[in-house]
């Protein structure tokens, strides 16, 4: 089972961090002139975004995809009219320029990511459509890595791509202008437990699940050490978001299959 559906009970109850990226999506939404009629957000979870881009824009379109079933069906409770759809953001299950604007929140880092994922976004957009995301990026959880070499090993965490490779795949993916930057987002919680259980209860799981990397009580109190801050008298976790944008170009096919532009069509 995905392992995002094993938590869709507990995700709205914990998810703050995402709510907090959500609304700093929302705010770059604001900022780039682009016409929104129908909008697919790519991995819509429990529908928290979908439903603020539905309250914020009442007459645009807006089609929620997840991969988990279980996190589409709690979306569905908040919103029994809300237009969810199983489906893997590798492989959008959409007809070609159906959308104008792709909206993705802490997604894409979980998916196999290269240009060819991109290119497959580029196609679902209309010529001007545009392309707006956000993901973690390496800096994700770095107090960790203040813990001794061997406790860290121990330890599971995806690798997140820098910023830089995101803005390489969207000029090599048939997208123009790509613009990709980035914000930390520290979180304080009074005490550990309560920074694991955020992690866990969201979707993810830094040690082996198989317990082949037992860590114990003394690492862990190691580990609980490592993330204690001081100054701030709180454990400290932070968020390296990545956000990034790009538009597909206005352009089309002529009769040879050749791309042209559409402002060329109309004279």
């Amino acid at each position: 089972m995905n392992p995002f559906s094993k938590k869709a009970t507990t995700y709205d109850t914990h998810s703050f961090i995402q709510k907090e990226v959500n609304n700093r999506l929302l705010n770059r939404l604001d900022l780039i002139k682009h016409d929104k009629s129908n909008i697919l957000e790519i991995g819509s979870g429990t529908g928290k975004l979908s439903q603020d881009l539905e309250q914020k824009y009442p007459d645009v379109n807006v089609i929620s995809m997840d991969l988990s079933h279980e996190m589409s069906q709690v979306h569905k409770k908040k919103n029994y009219n809300a237009k969810c759809i199983v489906g893997d953001a590798e492989n959008p299950p959409f007809q070609l320029s159906t959308f104008d604007t792709l909206l993705s929140s802490l997604t894409l880092h979980w998916c196999n990511i290269d240009s060819n994922l991109f290119l497959k976004f580029s196609n679902l957009l209309i010529p001007n459509g545009l392309l707006l995301f956000s993901v973690a990026g390496p800096d994700t959880f770095k107090e960790f890595k203040k813990c001794p070499p061997d406790i860290y090993e121990k330890l599971r965490f995806n690798r997140y791509l820098d910023m830089h490779h995101y803005g390489d795949f969207l000029l090599h993916s048939d997208f123009k202008d790509p613009v990709v930057d980035n914000e930390q987002i520290t979180v304080e919680f009074s005490t550990f437990s309560k920074l694991m259980k955020s992690i866990r209860l969201t979707g993810t799981n830094i040690t082996d699940s198989t317990n082949r990397a037992h860590i114990s009580k003394a690492e862990y109190n190691i580990i609980k050490s490592c993330l204690y801050n001081d100054a701030s008298s709180s454990f400290e976790l932070t968020y390296d978001i990545i956000f990034g944008y790009a538009l597909k170009p206005a352009k089309t096919l002529n009769k040879s299959g050749k791309l042209i532009k559409i402002k060329e069509i109309k004279k």
